[in-house]
């Protein structure tokens, strides 16, 4: 985000006379693992008493590491922030939470005391009603998963498999930026985008994004390994996002030979195909 084009359109706003009251900065986005400059983004809501609020449901757990610390830097200025620990807490399907740095707006927002609900016997004995802190009454224990995940890893635990998969995802960059028919994009968190492209001849943007969209199709259902999908900058990527603490250095080099040669076969077809039509 550019702090200074969101500090011109909030002026925009005002001067038309509307009223903005939130600011969203990204503290790891979900493509490339991408963070804002959050201190500035920081400063601007301060500026304009604006509510701040993060979404790092995927990447804010690399805060907890100190070589990351500077990437994060304002996110003490937040007053929200976003956080599923099913993805980078290796927490099972779903889980998330919100974190405020004042408790007391969630209770000011979602409590309620209709005349049918009693859950304490007197001022002194106060009693923590999570149906107070968010829209749901009855809900289920997902708080029990991440209490036992956290528990077991502890904090140390949860910054050896983060790092971890940060390495790993460097490294498969790395491998396919020196492969001759793949191109490394981007690098990020635990997020690593590439792409196939045909050694030989020049092969135009549109051509590459439908090889790479049709090479995608053919990895996910194959079943050898499962890659998503980035669009950066109008090409289209294949995305790999490591969250997972048993990924291991052969599986990434696994990765790298395996998209090398379906992305061969899938080039083959296409060129068969497109040869076909214009006979």
């Amino acid at each position: 985000m550019d702090s200074e084009a969101l500090r011109h359109c909030i002026e925009d706003d005002l001067k038309n006379g509307y009223r903005p009251f939130l600011v969203v900065g990204n503290a790891g986005d979900v493509s490339t693992g991408a963070v804002d400059k959050l201190d500035r983004i920081g400063a601007v809501c301060k500026a304009y008493g604006l509510w701040f609020h993060l979404d790092g449901a995927y990447g804010i757990p690399a805060a907890a590491l100190p070589e990351f610390q500077g990437l994060f830097t304002g996110i003490d200025q937040a007053d929200s922030i976003a956080l599923d620990p099913h993805k980078w807490l290796y927490n099972p399907l779903e889980v998330g939470c919100t974190l405020v740095k004042d408790p007391k707006h969630l209770v000011g927002t979602y409590s309620s005391h209709p005349d049918y609900y009693h859950f304490g016997n007197g001022e002194d004995d106060q009693v923590l009603n999570f149906y107070e802190y968010g829209l749901q009454n009855s809900r289920g224990f997902r708080a029990l998963k991440v209490w036992l995940t956290l528990r077991q890893a502890g904090r140390s635990g949860y910054m050896h498999m983060i790092a971890e998969d940060i390495r790993l995802s460097r490294l498969l960059f790395d491998l396919a930026d020196k492969h001759p028919e793949l191109e490394a994009l981007t690098q990020s968190l635990s997020i690593a985008t590439f792409r196939y492209v045909p050694a030989g001849t020049p092969w135009d943007a549109q051509y590459l994004n439908e090889l790479n969209e049709a090479l995608l199709n053919d990895l996910q259902e194959g079943g050898e390994l499962f890659l998503s999908n980035a669009v950066i900058h109008e090409m289209y990527c294949l995305r790999a996002c490591i969250v997972n603490f048993r990924t291991s250095q052969k599986d990434i080099e696994e990765i790298i030979g395996i998209v090398a040669r379906e992305g061969t076969r899938v080039h083959e077809t296409l060129q068969e195909k497109g040869a076909a039509r214009r006979r």
